[in-house]
C-alpha cells in the first residue's frame, strides 16, 4: 500500500523534533546511506598487560569490559535502527512497541558498575595530567584530545619488572585507550579526551565510579546525535548496541553460528 501521508508523529508534544528527526529526511526521498560508526576495539588485543596491571585494571572496575573480543561491527544494522531512535524519549520506536537499552543491560552485558560516584570530577590542564600521571605529553595535545595511537605506541607493552610507577602509568594509559575506544568513543576518529585520566589516578578510587551509568548516558546523547538528519556518523558503545539488538531483537532459533 502507497502512504500518500507523512507517517510521522500525529502528535508533536513528546516527538516535537520530527523535522530533525532523519525520518523525515527518508521520507522526502533523501537516504543519508549507512552511518560511519567509529569503535576502536580492534587493536585492544595488541596491548600486553602484565598480571600486575591487570591486578589494577580489575581493581579499577574493568576487568571484565578487557576481556571482552573485538567484534566487526554491522554499520548498516546499526544505522537502521539509528533511524528508529528518538532522542526526545531516549527510546527505539519500533512496530512492536518502544525499546531501550538499560542499566541492566550495560551491567550485564559490560560488567561495568551502575552504581556509585557518578563520572565526574576535576578537570586539570590536558599538558598537566599527561606530564603528572602518564610521564610524557603527546607533541599534538590538541583540543585536551589525545590519540589512540600514541597512547598504544608508548604504553603497550609494560615489562613485567617494571617499577609501580612505570606500572601505573601504563595501565592509565591503557585504561585511557580501553574507554576511549569502548564506551566514551568519539566521532573524532581515533582520540580520546584527556579529561578521563584524573579519574584513574587513584585505581582503588576508579573502582567506586559507577562508569557503567556514565557509559549509557553517553550513548544515549550519541544516539541522539546520530539520529539527526544532518548526522552521518555514530559513536559511543556500539559493542553494546550490537550486543543488544543480537539479543533482544533476535530470538535464539533466528541466530546463526
Amino acid at each position: 500500500m502507497e502512504l500518500n501521508e507523512d507517517p510521522g508523529p500525529i502528535d508533536n508534544h513528546v516527538l516535537y523534533d520530527q523535522d530533525n528527526h532523519v525520518s523525515s529526511a527518508v521520507w522526502d526521498g533523501q537516504e543519508r546511506g549507512v552511518l560511519r560508526c567509529h569503535e576502536h576495539t580492534s587493536m585492544l588485543d595488541q596491548w600486553k598487560l602484565t598480571p600486575k596491571q591487570i591486578k589494577l585494571v580489575e581493581k579499577a572496575g574493568f576487568g571484565y569490559l578487557r576481556l571482552l573480543p573485538a567484534m566487526s561491527l554491522d554499520n548498516a544494522l546499526i544505522a537502521a535502527l539509528v533511524e528508529r531512535w528518538r532522542r526526545e524519549t531516549n527510546t527505539f520506536h519500533l512496530i512492536v512497541g518502544e525499546l531501550t537499552i538499560t542499566l541492566e543491560d550495560v551491567a550485564l552485558l559490560l560488567g561495568l558498575a551502575i552504581d556509585g560516584e557518578p563520572v565526574i570530577g576535576p578537570i586539570s590542564a590536558p599538558s598537566a595530567a599527561c606530564e603528572k600521571l602518564l610521564g610524557r605529553v603527546p607533541d599534538d595535545l590538541n583540543g585536551g584530545m589525545v590519540k589512540l595511537t600514541w597512547l598504544k605506541e608508548f604504553f603497550s607493552e609494560c615489562p613485567e619488572d617494571a617499577l609501580l610507577e612505570e606500572t601505573e602509568r601504563c595501565t592509565r594509559a591503557y585504561l585511557l585507550y580501553l574507554v576511549g575506544s569502548t564506551i566514551f568513543s568519539t566521532t573524532t576518529g581515533n582520540k580520546v579526551p584527556v579529561m578521563y585520566l584524573s579519574l584513574l589516578e587513584n585505581f582503588e578510587e576508579a573502582g567506586k565510579f559507577a562508569w557503567g551509568a556514565g557509559a549509557l548516558a553517553f550513548l544515549y546523547r550519541s544516539l541522539g546525535n546520530a539520529s539527526l538528519k544532518s548526522q552521518s556518523t555514530v559513536s559511543g558503545c556500539l559493542t553494546l548496541v550490537q550486543f543488544f539488538i543480537v539479543l533482544e531483537l533476535f530470538p535464539p532459533q533466528c541466530r546463526t553460528a
